[in-house]
């Protein structure tokens, strides 16, 4: 006699495998996208390169990851998500063999630019990919998948313990486990093929979505918190005295504790709903970022834990605004989501570097910290001009 298992049971497996597997390309792609910044040292010397080349790999790395996020959008709206994921796991894999076989400037810059197109390719399916998943725990979800992102950032820190001789096998690494999620696709959830030439009217479909506009809103402000709030902190203290060593250990720490900010801000949003949430953590921002400038420079450093962790946290909303506003087929929306994010990085640091002209360092992050209070009070009023449908998960 044979049994056959319940079909709860079966499609439970199925998205378990599939979310392994998205989130297992996520940590490669974060871990391959990361991996020159602590490496470079050590690449700098083996290849006799310059300085300032590293400048120019992390520029066509991040045009790379903001081009590709629209075209890897807009493919997976047309064609499908797994196929997608697919390419980007076999860009990830000839990008780190190629980059970790480098004998010269222009091979590394190519290895680069592949793993930065096969980075940016598949962001907006994986997340999709998730969102789809799980509709009614989507909150937790996306903030475990989130996870993928913060442990391929701590797997690259760790490479750059390797040594001269050896940081070519943390780029073969990355390389061999990309080419085998190449190789080896489960069923994922995929989203109904969209039609041809529709991929534009789904973006201006999405921008009328209230929540998708509250996903960008969110965003950007997590954006300056991280960019400008926490990337000049070390600066900011080392001026007024601090040690770089606590600054960097106090921020080291931080990004551990994120984690669980990320996975917070996921159980949050499925009691009280995006919106609410993202207006809570930025009004915490605001609040965290105060005593920085207000307090004596031992007591205020402290304080850079959980400003991370909210920031964070914010990162953790937004994404799930943007997936719970948007249908079942909307990768060429999310892709887009993302290259704003990503652009509007590299616009952050052109704006401060030319404020920084005219104003101080403690002045423009002051300035700053009105962004929070702006975005909280148009989060607010839209939300009670225009109640947002299903905020909660």
């Amino acid at each position: 006699m044979t049994t056959t298992a319940p079909a709860e049971t079966v499609d439970t497996e199925v998205h378990r495998a599939a979310f392994s597997y998205v989130f297992a390309v996520y940590l490669l792609a974060a871990t391959s996208e990361t991996l020159i910044s602590p490496l470079y040292p050590l690449v700098r010397r083996d290849l006799h390169l310059a300085a300032s080349q590293q400048a120019t790999l992390t520029a066509v790395l991040t045009i790379c990851i903001a081009t590709c996020n629209v075209i890897g959008g807009m493919v997976g709206y047309r064609g499908g998500d797994r196929k997608v994921i697919r390419a980007a796991a076999a860009g990830l894999a000839l990008g780190g063999l190629i980059s970790g076989a480098a004998q010269s400037y222009g091979a590394l810059l190519g290895g680069q630019v592949l793993i930065g197109c096969g980075s940016g390719l598949f962001w907006a399916s994986g997340m999709a990919t998730v969102g789809r998943m799980y509709i009614r725990k989507r909150g937790r979800a996306v903030a475990t998948y989130g996870l993928a992102y913060s442990a391929g950032l701590g797997v690259a820190a760790f490479a750059g313990d390797l040594g001269v001789s050896y940081w070519r096998w943390a780029f073969y690494a990355t390389a061999v486990a990309s080419a085998g999620l190449a190789i080896v696709v489960p069923k994922l959830q995929d989203a109904e093929p969209g039609p041809a030439g529709g991929t534009w009217q789904s973006l201006r479909v999405s921008l009328r979505e209230s929540l998708y506009r509250m996903s960008l809103i969110t965003a950007l402000v997590a954006g300056m918190s991280n960019y400008i709030l926490l990337g000049f902190a070390p600066l900011l203290f080392t001026e007024r005295g601090a040690k770089l060593s606590l600054i960097a250990t106090l921020i080291g720490v931080g990004r551990v504790v994120s984690a669980f900010g990320k996975y917070g801000a996921g159980w949050l949003i499925d009691r009280i709903g995006g919106p609410v949430s993202g207006i809570a953590l930025m009004v915490g921002i605001g609040v965290l970022g105060l005593p920085l400038f207000l307090l004596p420079t031992t007591a205020a450093a402290p304080f850079v834990i959980p400003l991370l962790t909210v920031s964070a946290g914010l990162f953790t909303v937004s994404n799930i605004l943007s997936v719970q506003a948007l249908p079942s087929r909307s990768t060429f929306s999310l892709g887009v989501y993302r290259s704003i994010l990503v652009a509007f990085s590299a616009v952050l640091s052109g704006l401060v570097a030319l404020l920084l002209h005219v104003m101080t360092l403690r002045e423009i992050m002051l300035v700053s910290l009105v962004v929070p209070a702006i975005a909280s009070a148009a989060l607010f009023r839209a939300l009670r001009n225009s109640p947002p449908k299903a905020t909660t998960t």
